[in-house]
């Protein structure tokens, strides 16, 4: 009868542990800075998930195609998802170049419910 009562309750409290733990799939996309202006103009059309090996390893990434002043780029970008449409962007980091679609440069993409995305430049064509 002891044995269990103290099986019983040990299954009682592993039941609440378990039921107190939190799932967190990963940081929740930032919101947009009402002072910060975004002026260029971003077309998403396509949405790829492809392998990316940096300097901590490898792991899926989602590639954008996108135009972008009249230019079409692929954009590496940091989160799951990515909705088509169109979008405002600014340019983050600027590699002291005249060229705004160079390899590697950063954007953030302020999607309509207010929240941004950060992206790369992965490649462009024409």
């Amino acid at each position: 009868m002891r044995k269990s009562a103290v099986i019983l309750l040990i299954l009682v409290c592993f039941l609440f542990v378990a039921q107190g733990q939190k799932v967190r799939y990963g940081q929740a996309p930032r919101q947009a800075k009402a002072s910060v202006a975004y002026p260029l103009a971003v077309h998403i059309s396509g949405i790829h998930v492809r392998s990316y090996c940096g300097g901590t390893g490898c792991a899926d990434a989602v590639y954008a195609d996108a135009l972008l002043n009249g230019k079409k780029i692929d954009l590496r970008c940091d989160y799951d998802e990515m909705p088509l449409g169109d979008y405002q962007a600014r340019l983050k980091k600027n590699k002291l170049s005249a060229n705004p679609t160079e390899i590697d440069q950063k954007y953030e993409l302020r999607l309509p419910d207010g929240t941004t995305r950060q992206c790369r430049v992965a490649g462009y064509s024409e």
